[in-house]
């Protein structure tokens, strides 16, 4: 539950005693400094109070309660009498003692956010209530109003002067990282997750931010390594699971390409649609897929990058928003890492705009979850989130964490164990002000992305036998796919092509394996040398037929790049080069610039 407005009630207390007293010198009043802070901003600071050895309070019914050895209700009422507040009301809870209701007309309020009063003792959150607390020389008492406990000493700076500890700011400003890490560690199951898939790869984003040197922290991120490594993404999940998984991943150092058994990567490639990824009524599928795809080697002016940037800018508002703080947050992140334009400018300098129109008095964003996806943002946008300080407070949007972290260093104490893992992971990386692209390694990209490689000793003799079938058979439609070519039989060739296509595709792909094992000791001797000869027997034969028409250098041509080129690669370039020249070109004597080119480059 999230607290807006802290009321912040602090009565330091200052010893002018020895370390030996005389008798009855524990009847004397107490020199104390008192702070309050209201919804608005400050009521008292640094104001000087003295707290009775004893006194008597009357509660909401007019019962009246007497205390004695500077218990804390009587600095409660020594403010009143001082006029240094207006007025305070306790409740009496029977034999739970008296409940701290009102100061200065500010009360314990309604659900759904239940805001209360909260008691600390020197920074420590205080396990009895009002009546119960006994003071000391020289300690710090203090109040915070909300819904959340809040500790408003720690983190500020304490200064000591010869009345005791002056506190010259009253909230923690840094949101504690280490302690934050040690709330992940200390979270994580005994199989290295941290129980749902959700939870599990956003811990592992957090992890890979910190670079700290603690031990645990290393050992937890071994562990969720071998998790990552050794569970795959289900089958029949959306798009944005492979998505997360991804930065999961790149976040550890592990490549999205073969560090699985899953190629996460050619998973994501495959939900482009031409023009966006996954759901075309979403966005966010759009904005991780290409965040992701940008650390993972892709080109952001080549497809499907290209093709999809106009597609997330064209749902960006008026106003600068993607939907939400969240979304827009996300979308700057993602944006930030394609090279500058004046559309990609506009864009950013819009969607900060929006979210700085959003941001509230306490500095955040609504919630925790928005405020460490807008700190990352900053972060992406190479500005600094103590520049985000509001006049009022200059509270800043990690101030807004901060105040939300407990003494375990997670978030969101009231919370369920999920979601305060969820938080906390959320806001390692904000805090650190390292945006998402910052966090992920990055991984070039293969030349060739394939399925996982069979190994050759697995590759029986009965299944190379059927590929050198189907490349035959293959190879006689190529033939005659090339006469058809040169005899200007257009629409032939057209029907054709779309007949064989994908019969290529699938075969281009067994070759490929086949390519890739080649060069073991035995994977050479599965399909015969006389069945390779017969193959490129036939491929030459088909150009010897149709020499006389275009001519005994494109013929020589093509022949000498077969006897340089592995066989399996002449085949796709022949068919496909040759198809693609003639439609292209019309003619064929474009079939004989296009195919020697393709074959001289790749020789």
């Amino acid at each position: 539950m999230e607290m807006r407005n802290s009321v912040v009630c602090a009565v330091i207390l200052a010893a002018a005693t020895g370390l030996f007293v005389l008798p009855g010198a524990a009847r004397a009043a107490l020199n104390t400094t008192l702070y309050i802070q209201g919804p608005g901003g400050s009521i008292l600071v640094n104001t000087p109070l003295v707290v009775p050895e004893s006194c008597t309070v009357e509660d909401n019914v007019g019962a009246t309660h007497n205390f004695s050895g500077h218990r804390a209700p009587c600095a409660i009422k020594a403010a009143k009498d001082t006029g240094l507040i207006s007025d305070f009301l306790f409740k009496d809870f029977g034999g739970l003692g008296l409940f701290l209701d009102r100061v200065n007309s500010i009360a314990s309020g309604p659900a759904p956010d239940y805001p209360y009063w909260n008691l600390w003792r020197n920074s420590v959150v205080s396990e009895v209530g009002i009546s119960q607390i006994t003071l000391s020389n020289g300690d710090a008492f203090q109040l915070t109003y909300g819904p959340d406990k809040t500790a408003i000493i720690q983190g500020g700076s304490v200064t000591q002067s010869a009345g005791g500890p002056v506190v010259t700011d009253v909230y923690p400003r840094k949101f504690d990282v280490e302690s934050a890490v040690s709330f992940l560690v200390a979270s994580q199951q005994q199989n290295g997750s941290f129980g749902h898939p959700l939870f599990t790869d956003w811990a592992a984003v957090a992890l890979g931010a910190y670079k700290g040197k603690s031990a645990t922290a290393s050992a937890a991120k071994e562990e969720l390594r071998e998790w990552l490594v050794a569970n795959s993404v289900p089958e029949g999940s959306v798009l944005t699971d492979y998505e997360r998984r991804a930065m999961a991943l790149m976040s550890l150092g592990i490549d999205p390409y073969s560090g699985t058994s899953q190629n996460i990567i050619e998973t994501i490639v495959a939900g482009f649609d031409g023009q966006q990824f996954g759901n075309p009524g979403l966005v966010n599928d759009d904005i991780f897929a290409v965040l992701v795809l940008q650390k993972a080697g892709y080109e952001a002016n080549v497809t499907p990058l290209l093709e999809t940037l106009p597609f997330i800018l064209s749902w960006q508002r008026e106003s600068g928003s993607f939907g939400s703080v969240d979304l827009t947050a996300a979308a700057v992140q993602t944006l930030s890492l394609f090279p500058g334009s004046e559309q990609r400018n506009k864009a950013l300098l819009k969607a900060r705009d929006y979210l700085a129109g959003q941001q509230e008095s306490t500095g955040g964003f609504g919630n925790v979850y928005s405020t460490a996806w807008v700190l990352q943002a900053i972060a992406s946008l190479n500005e600094d989130g103590d520049g985000w300080a509001m006049e009022v407070d200059k509270r800043t949007p990690e101030h807004f964490l901060a105040l939300r972290q407990a003494l375990d260093g997670g978030l969101l104490q009231a919370e369920s164990k999920e979601n305060r893992i969820w938080a906390t992971s959320y806001a390692i990386p904000a805090a650190l002000q390292k945006g998402w692209g910052k966090v992920l390694v990055a991984f070039p990209r293969p030349v060739l992305v394939q399925a996982p490689i069979i190994a050759s000793t697995h590759l029986e003799q009965a299944a190379a036998q059927e590929l050198q079938v189907q490349l035959d058979a293959i190879a006689e439609e190529a033939r005659l796919l090339t006469l058809q070519v040169v005899s200007l039989e257009l629409q032939k060739v057209r029907t054709q092509v779309a007949l064989l296509e994908p019969r290529v595709l699938v075969y281009l792909r067994d070759i490929s394996r086949m390519e890739t094992f080649a060069e073991s000791a035995d994977a050479r001797n599965l399909v015969s040398k006389n069945e390779e000869t017969k193959f490129l027997s036939t491929l030459q034969e088909s150009l010897v037929t149709v020499e006389p028409i275009v001519g005994s250098e494109f013929s020589a041509g093509i022949g000498g790049a077969t006897k340089q080129l592995p066989w399996q690669n002449v085949l796709p370039y022949v068919v496909a080069g040759g198809v693609l020249a003639f439609l292209l070109f019309g003619n064929p004597k474009g079939i004989l610039s296009f195919l020697q080119g393709r074959l001289s480059k790749v020789g």
